[in-house]
């Protein structure tokens, strides 16, 4: 049932726009020295048809370097996407600094990474070139390579569809069958999202209501604000319309509505973008910006995207509305990510720290069981071990299924060198962890932001010295500040049958800085179907957020009890309409934490929880 491909917007094609990084144009660095830094390529992981790589530019010329620039070119591969740098060419290509990783002192470097396909040969290790390793720069294209869709702010006007608003009111009167949840950010972000760049929720200015979407840290004409109706119904017709303001002093620029369907199977086309219509901004009031969008082609609809045709400007967006016949699965989104679907996944971690081929036969989630962990990634300050994380991210792009990110923020396996350091450079680190994983990973699906804080688990005391008695809240504001995509997740141990009011009061405090809650499921055997349904009922009822059974599993060697287990519990979680998706912890014999978890053996012969899971669940 759940082994076909994933509607998830962040997880699609990545040769399609909202997956690439790769810009229409990079400046070329300017050094402060004539010497030259050393520059190394080297690949992370490779499977049969792709690779991913890095390349660390390292300052060993005794002097600051500023900024920074390098170039290569491939015999056969191809790249395809790239994170922590601008790019752009194609093959050649150019790799030039982002605004936070430009300056290096000497002795410092930097790493930058992307992805590629193959195509039929070895995964190469072409020399590097460019101003910052001393080879002559490579020429590259001067616009966007034919792998990187073009802005859909290059459609035409005459489009099927388009039409236009320049006007600050133009007494428009939303439809009364307006069916956009959460038009006026009035509850957190739930719907927005960006196809790059940062959106946040602004209480600045707001066309109505409290708050609006704020857009910020563009460079590129597609980087634009998106909003989530869910499914459309093909041939119908709908009016849709959004208000929209530039930042404070910026020039009046040109600022479009375009429809998205998700990407079909066609990576050279881009018909899956529609122009619904077209406005001048303003800095100084509200314009409208509104057309009639009709529902066509072999794919589902996606989201709407407000973008604009400078590549720099920042623009608030409010009040949006959609009128017309809603799908019966436009409804529950929690978050823009979701894609509109409202499918459950069935999900699973790694196995002792890698993901076994057999993975997507029975599983199509995936979570880093201790990979992702702050501790694991940086157990010596500013020097990053990537190379795990990215073989998960890898895989999961591969076969188009979503990332849990696990965790962010806990009391355990945080790095041992910050009980050295003060408030002030523990707040600092912190900031800096969670920017640089959403640099690298921005299509994580879910994120255990933070981790068994309830008291007496295993609180981030860390974070608490850093952020004061408000510490979660400020890490949920960071999160959703640099993952503005993802869905974020207060996770905790066994709150469905342990500290369970304690989590629900923790959670209760957390208002609209969480999306969603994660309940850990390790310690359920002999609860019984009415138990555990009284339970998860009693967390949604009073916290109000989407449920995710995060942590799975029933440790007894006795097949038949794990079975029982399984068959009681399992039912629960799938059939309740507010959990969203199971994660089971481990599933090989003799390599998960709790012993007589596995669902398994090493070649692959599944046990009966497995078989019965096989029959009602995962091939059904």
């Amino acid at each position: 049932m759940h082994k076909s491909k994933l509607p998830h917007p962040v997880l699609r094609s990545l040769v399609k726009r909202t997956c690439a990084v790769m810009g229409t144009s990079a400046a070329l660095a300017v050094l402060s020295q004539s010497a030259f830094a050393a520059c190394t390529y080297a690949i992370e992981s490779e499977w049969n048809s792709g690779f991913v790589a890095n390349i660390t530019i390292k300052n060993d010329t005794g002097a600051a370097l500023n900024n920074w620039s390098v170039n290569w070119q491939y015999v056969n591969n191809r790249m395809s996407s790239g994170w922590n740098a601008n790019f752009s060419g194609n093959n050649p290509y150019t790799a030039s600094n982002m605004n936070w990783n430009g300056n290096l002192a000497a002795g410092q470097s930097v790493t930058f990474g992307f992805q590629g396909n193959k195509n039929g040969g070895q995964a190469e290790r072409p020399t590097i070139n460019g101003a910052a390793c001393g080879g002559a720069t490579a020429s590259s294209a001067s616009s966007a390579p034919s792998s990187v869709p073009p802005s859909s702010s290059s459609v035409p006007s005459s489009m099927p569809g388009t039409s236009s608003s320049s006007s600050s009111s133009g007494g428009y009167t939303v439809p009364a069958n307006n069916f956009a949840q959460n038009g006026g950010v009035e509850n957190n972000l739930t719907n927005w999202g960006s196809t790059a760049a940062t959106v946040t929720r602004s209480t600045q200015d707001k066309r109505s209501g409290a708050a609006s979407a704020l857009i910020s840290g563009r460079t590129a004409n597609w980087h634009g604000i998106t909003f989530n109706v869910g499914s459309l119904v093909s041939g119908n017709q709908y009016d849709v319309a959004v208000w929209v303001k530039l930042a404070p002093g910026t020039p009046d620029s040109v600022i479009h509505l375009t429809g998205k369907r998700l990407d079909d199977s066609d990576s050279t086309t881009y018909n899956e973008y529609t122009r619904v219509s077209t406005v001048t901004a303003s800095s100084t009031e509200w314009r409208l910006l509104q057309g009639y969008y009709t529902q066509s082609g072999t794919t589902g609809f996606q989201h709407f995207i407000i973008e604009a045709e400078s590549t720099t400007v920042s623009y608030y967006a409010d009040d949006f509305s959609i009128g017309g016949q809603a799908a019966s699965s436009s409804s529950s989104s929690s978050s823009s990510s979701t894609g509109g679907t409202t499918r459950k996944f069935i999900g699973n971690i790694t196995t002792s720290g890698a993901v076994r081929s057999d993975f997507i036969n029975y599983w199509n989630q995936i979570t880093g069981e201790n990979e992702g962990k702050w501790g694991s990634v940086e157990g010596t300050r500013d020097v990053y071990n990537w190379a795990p994380v990215d073989r998960i991210y890898a895989y999961a792009r591969q076969h188009n299924i979503p990332v849990k990110a696990h965790t962010f923020i806990w009391g355990a396996q945080s790095p041992s060198w910050l009980n050295n350091l003060s408030a002030t450079e523990t707040a600092a680190e912190i900031e800096e962890w969670i920017r640089d994983y959403c640099a690298r990973y921005p299509d994580t699906a879910m994120i255990d932001v933070v981790n068994e804080a309830v008291p007496g688990h295993q609180p981030a005391g860390y974070a608490q010295r850093a952020f004061g008695n408000n510490w979660i809240q400020r890490v949920f504001q960071l999160a959703r500040q640099y993952c503005p995509n993802s869905i974020l997740i207060l996770n905790d141990y066994n709150n469905i049958r342990w500290q369970h009011n304690e989590f629900i009061a923790l959670a209760k405090a957390q208002g609209n800085y969480i999306d969603a809650v994660g309940l850990q499921a390790h310690e359920l055997k002999g609860m019984t179907a009415a138990q555990v349904k009284t339970a998860i009922d009693n967390i949604w009822n009073q916290v109000g957020k989407p449920i995710y059974i995060s942590e799975y599993d029933i440790g007894d060697t006795n097949d038949q009890v794990q079975l029982q287990n399984f068959q009681a519990h399992f039912p629960v979680f799938w059939d309740h309409p507010h959990v969203k998706g199971i994660t089971i912890w481990g599933y090989v014999n003799g390599r998960t934490w709790i012993e007589g978890s596995g669902l398994i053996s090493e070649n692959g012969t599944p046990r009966p929880a497995m078989t019965w899971l096989l029959n009602n669940y995962i091939r059904k």
